[in-house]
């Protein structure tokens, strides 16, 4: 096969140029970002779907919330116009369906209900609006702080099919909105949708950056081990095309890069750089003073093309484990990293046959790292009980700070302390109180309706015992509208009319007749579905998941005998993710290290030696959730990936090791000898690629993004945790257990 494809490598050549060219639209489509909810969940999925079915009753539920502050009042004729020309402003954005702010908010005239006028016009004095608002607390509270100095606008979003990918540039727009009639500091912006933009372009600019800069560094180190161009080149294409053609595919198939696929370029590097160092590695023992020509390159991968296969599979089928995730966002990952790395198979084959004949040998690197190795492992052989006992404390360490662990998600808290958003949230709660809405739907029981007295005032009951939390704020829902107008109405003691059907009854037509887009926010005719919004804080997924169950046995204890009461909304989405993340991390990782097994099974045709080859897989893995757990870290969407990648990492080394341990027993050597030779032989290219890998992933510790900084402390972790179950542990474990 390989004296073929030598023979025919021009040809291999046209044809990479033609596919680059025929697959250029799904690279420039693949490379867009797409981190919407289809991106991340199933279709089927039931959390999805009823919100989905929110959606199309109650509209977009993403709520930007902006407050403008001053420091005094802003009960002041000049704020008063500058927050109806605000709100106005904001309106007529095409992508806003409403702000609902004391600048749009109307209120009956002397003459009663029907004939309205805006609150803040320009004939009513500060001290008038004061008093008609002091008479009407359920409507200050949604306009007001109590002291008057904050103003809360709730800017209603639009739905539309490309809603997620415009976030960013419908809230820069709304931001510079605001600027025009707000003098800088004086107001904020907040909200989920507010804190994933955030997030979404300084990972995207953090990720691009230090990943860039990683690549570099790598590749910058290869030259200086080698100090060969057509080294360099070599492994430059390897890389490039296999993620050129993976990404290629990928955009052509309709998707684009997210949060969790934007790590593709990462494992193509990974297991892209280790198989072609293990080519030139392998040519360079191979290399004979005075030789010319393509030989030694082409028995070296004939040398190579056995373990290269297995390396492949075995790496295939643990991403490919992903494919018993909930998530769909793993599953795709799990897909292209798979495509991915055959790709890597693919080109470093090819290319070999094409570029490596031109690069001389440079066996220098590899001959100074073998002799010092040689000189390591036979330190660790005089010292094996300590080397054996510092093992084995490692694991127990590591599996201690395993049970440590937790998983949860707290997007704010990948942000830097000093980003305009996290100022933004600090000012808004310090200034307002919590303001992230949670939903929450109430459906009446049979013979009820929410116009019924008993539902409202089971639902205001429910409202006053929410806000007690300390986590939740303001409550506001379809009760509150039959509460402000009955207020309106009668004055501060009309919310006590909700238990007088008539008072209700009468509200319920004028609500009907003259609010009808304000009651549809928070009723859905068709269904007889109410909706209740609880302002809560920033919380994490974990913490959210904890208030949503206190709110729902509030719920069951007031509203249960009248009506159903369930969560709705983006939150309970978000709250899923954290059980998803640890089901995925599970399930992948017990699935992925019983395929290794079976395939190195397989390919050694030892079950000893396989379950032997295991174990240093195992180890960087339980360093890895060990240390995340001693630190406190939480197992996300931003670090569940990092464990199968060690995995990919550590059972490419593995099986190059084994490989070339029985081909030298199959010469006839001991096990001792055959150890020996093994670690001169394929421990250079283990000890040189974890230098190369850990340079690179290092480089990430310095970003200011969380994610960021996380994975490129975890990953440098590992590899150095991979390389020690290579060089240590698994020699060790053979010396033990493979005697004479």
């Amino acid at each position: 096969m390989i004296t073929t494809l030598y023979r025919w490598r021009f040809l291999f050549l046209v044809f990479l140029v033609g596919l680059c060219a025929l697959l250029w639209p799904g690279v420039r489509a693949g490379v867009q970002v797409d981190n919407s909810l289809a991106a991340w969940f199933l279709e089927d999925d039931p959390a999805l779907v009823a919100y989905q079915e929110f959606q199309e009753r109650f509209g977009n539920d993403e709520v930007v919330i902006i407050g403008v502050h001053d420091s005094t009042t802003l009960l002041t004729p000049g704020n008063s116009q500058r927050l109806r020309h605000l709100s106005l402003a904001l309106e007529a954005h095409p992508a806003v369906a409403a702000v609902l702010s004391a600048g749009t908010t109307t209120v009956p005239t002397p003459n009663g209900l029907h004939a309205a006028r805006p609150l803040l016009d320009s004939g009513a004095t500060p001290a008038a609006a004061r008093r008609y608002l002091s008479r009407r607390p359920t409507l200050r509270q949604q306009l007001f702080s109590p002291d008057y100095r904050t103003a809360r606008l709730l800017v209603v979003l639009r739905a539309s099919p490309n809603f997620d990918d415009q976030r960013g540039e419908i809230l820069t727009q709304l931001r510079r909105i605001t600027g025009a009639h707000v003098p800088r500091g004086s107001y904020w912006l907040g909200g989920v949708g507010v804190v994933y933009a955030g997030l979404n372009a300084l990972s995207q600019q953090d990720f691009g950056l230090f990943l860039g800069l990683g690549y570099a560094l790598m590749f910058v180190l290869i030259w200086l081990l080698y100090r060969n161009l057509w080294l360099l080149l070599y492994t430059l294409g390897i890389v490039s095309l296999a993620t050129y053609v993976t990404l290629g595919v990928y955009g052509l198939l309709g998707y684009r890069l997210n949060l969790m696929t934007v790590l593709l370029p990462v494992i193509i590097i990974l297991l892209g750089l280790m198989d072609a160092l293990h080519v030139v590695n392998e040519r360079n023992h191979l290399a004979r003073p005075g030789s010319t020509g393509p030989a030694d390159t082409l028995q070296a991968l004939r040398n190579l093309a056995r373990p290269c296969l297995a390396t492949m599979l075995t790496t295939v089928a643990g991403f490919l484990a992903l494919l018993s995730s909930p998530m769909a966002i793993l599953r795709v990952f799990g897909v292209f990293a798979a495509l991915g790395i055959g790709l890597c198979l693919v080109f470093t084959f090819g290319l070999g046959v094409l570029v490596l004949p031109y690069a001389a040998p440079s066996p220098r690197a590899t001959r100074i790292t073998s002799n010092r190795l040689v000189t390591f492992y036979e330190l660790v052989l005089r010292h094996r009980r300590l080397a054996t006992a510092a093992s084995v404390w490692l694991v127990a360490l590591g599996l201690w700070g395993a049970t440590r662990l937790r998983a949860d998600t707290y997007t704010l808290g990948y942000l830097p302390a000093n980003h305009l958003v996290v100022h933004d949230h600090q000012a808004l709660e310090a200034a307002w109180g919590p303001y992230l809405p949670l939903e929450l739907l109430v459906e009446p029981r049979s013979g009820y309706s929410l116009a019924s007295p008993a539902v409202l005032q089971a639902a205001a009951a429910f409202a006053d015992s929410a806000r007690t939390l300390r986590s939740a704020g303001q409550v506001f829902g379809f009760q509150s509208l039959y509460q402000a107008g009955l207020e309106t109405r009668y004055g501060p003691r009309g919310g006590q009319l909700l238990g007088q059907a008539s008072a209700v009854q009468d509200m319920d037509a004028r609500l009907r007749q003259d609010y009808p887009q304000l009651l549809a926010q928070f009723v859905h005719q068709p269904s007889g579905t109410g909706r209740i919004t609880v302002s809560g804080r920033m919380l994490s997924a974990r913490q959210l998941t904890a208030t949503t169950d206190t709110l729902l046995r509030m719920a069951s204890h007031t509203l249960g005998p009248v009506a159903r009461v369930r969560p709705a909304g983006y939150q309970p989405l978000y709250a899923r993710i954290t059980n998803y993340v640890t089901t995925s991390q599970t399930n992948s990782l017990l699935l992925s290290f019983l395929l290794v097994l079976g395939l190195v099974w397989v390919f050694v045709g030892n079950f000893r030696l396989a379950v032997l080859a295991l174990i240093p897989n195992v180890f960087p893995v339980v360093v890895l959730l060990g240390v995340m757990g001693w630190a406190g870290i939480a197992m996300d969407t931003a670090t569940v990936s990092i464990a199968a990648i060690v995995l990919s990492f550590c059972t490419d080394d593995t099986v190059h090791f084994i490989h070339a341990y029985r081909e030298q027993r199959r010469r006839g050597l001991g096990p001792a000898a055959a150890r020996h030779r093994t670690v001169a032989h394929v421990g250079p290219t283990i000890v040189l690629t974890s230098a190369v890998l850990f340079g690179g992933y290092a480089v990430m510790l310095l970003a200011s993004l969380q994610t960021v900084f996380l994975f490129g402390l975890l990953t440098s972790l590992s590899i150095a945790a991979a390389l020690y179950g290579e060089v240590i542990i698994f020699p060790l474990l053979l010396e033990r257990f493979d005697r004479d």
